[in-house]
């Protein structure tokens, strides 16, 4: 319930869509703000990504078409109308890379670091690791030092005489940026923002105190998994893997000699995860071919699949360990994407890596909902960038507070 009653009437239905553009599907999500804490979801929708491939648009008229689609069956189905959308961009279509940067304070002797020093790093890290051909999306802190001396995971208040800060860069292509705005466009809606897609879902299915004690965020998609390991507040590591759902497809069908869309319902239907190490009994999966059903082995199937998870597993060991914090991960993983669903992988990454393994939140009355995790992390980005925020999270004293912080902050820049 909004705190503030004299702006129900100007925050009154205010929708939000995310919009998750993946290599292989396009999903959509429309959602209501119920309170700061909880947001409604109204309809979610996917469809073949179309005229996108890897990192570029290669036919507007196709991905726009694709677009319109999602975005247009949420209308249908809630009948509302919006005109805004939170574009998720991730995968091949932004490059990832350290950047860091050194500001002097003051010339001699020491000063108070307040929230204006740290825009003043960050914003020099952008520009020392931004190229001519690329916009930031954004900026995630990997730590701060004051005087060279130890990290800093919150500067503000210390006292220094210069300030470093590391950062996770996340960066994209002008041209793939304006023709992903131009699909967009062109399918009749305007981009609210453009947001890197594991900060939003970073922000949404991990707790903040999750965050703090460490833990590791697994976002398995179609073609790559992301591997994110937090401690103390601030992204510590970010690595890739070649583990998806449409890789695995791909390898049943290479190696079984299948036909895609025939691989793809083999794997959702008798896909496992661990069966291959404990044989049992032989067991034969029924195949429709063209000259009739075929007796496909079980531990065939599992064999496969046990390749890659091997190496998905590999791989976050060893992030966890890039990350200098193994033995510090005290909240375990979180897990999210449609290749999380798979049958006992998160029973065998937990016994491999020796982490509690959960799925990220369940959101009710969405079946799968680990499927559209990143569309509604979007929308909910959405919401928690957006003025009605501020005022369903905050109290009026809250307010009071804010401006005694400013002033404050001021007085230390500046006095």
């Amino acid at each position: 319930m909004m705190r503030w009653p004299v702006l129900q009437k100007f925050f009154k239905d205010r929708f939000y869509c995310g919009l998750d553009i993946g290599a292989s599907r396009i999903k959509a999500c429309l959602s209501r703000a119920k309170d700061a804490e909880n947001l409604e979801i109204l309809a979610v929708h996917e469809v073949e990504t179309r005229g996108i491939r890897g990192d570029s648009v290669n036919d507007i008229g196709q991905a726009s078409a694709a677009v319109g689609e999602a975005l247009e069956m949420l209308t249908r189905r809630t009948k509302i109308r919006f005109s805004d959308v939170y574009l998720g961009v991730g995968g091949d279509m932004v490059d990832i890379r350290m950047s860091r940067a050194v500001i002097p304070l003051v010339e001699r002797g020491n000063k108070m670091i307040v929230p204006a020093d740290i825009r003043a790093a960050r914003k020099q890290a952008r520009l020392l690791g931004v190229r001519i051909d690329e916009e930031v999306v954004t900026d995630l802190v990997r730590h701060f030092k004051v005087d060279d001396v130890g990290i800093a995971n919150d500067p503000v208040g210390l006292y220094g005489r210069k300030l470093e800060v590391e950062v996770f860069l996340v960066v994209m292509n002008n041209t793939r940026m304006r023709n992903l705005t131009r699909v967009v466009r062109q399918a009749g809606y305007e981009i609210g923002r453009i947001v890197f897609n594991m900060e939003a879902l970073a922000e949404a299915v991990v707790e903040r105190q999750d965050r703090v004690e460490g833990c590791v965020l697994v976002d398995l998609g179609a073609e790559r998994t992301d591997i994110l390991v937090f401690k103390d507040g601030l992204l510590k590591h970010f690595s890739r893997a070649l583990f998806g759902g449409g890789r695995l497809t791909r390898m049943l069908s290479k190696e079984m000699g299948l036909p895609l869309d025939l691989a793809e319902d083999i794997k959702k239907t008798y896909g496992r995860v661990g069966a291959s190490g404990h044989p049992g009994a032989p067991e034969e999966v029924l195949v429709k071919r063209e000259e009739g059903f075929v007796p496909l082995q079980r531990s065939t199937i599992d064999g496969i699949i046990e390749q890659d998870v091997r190496e998905l597993i590999r791989h976050i060991q060893d992030s966890v360990a890039a990350s200098g914090q193994e033995g510090q991960i005290k909240r375990g993983i979180v897990m999210s994407g449609g290749g999380a669903i798979l049958t006992g992988l998160m029973e065998r990454i937990e016994d491999a890596v020796g982490l509690p393994v959960v799925m990220a939140r369940n959101i009710p009355g969405l079946n799968n909902s680990a499927l559209y995790s990143v569309a509604t992390s979007l929308a909910e980005m959405g919401y928690r960038g957006g003025l009605r925020y501020l005022f369903d999270s905050r109290k009026p004293k809250d307010w009071v507070d804010l401006v005694r912080g400013r002033v404050e902050n001021f007085f230390n820049e500046y006095f």
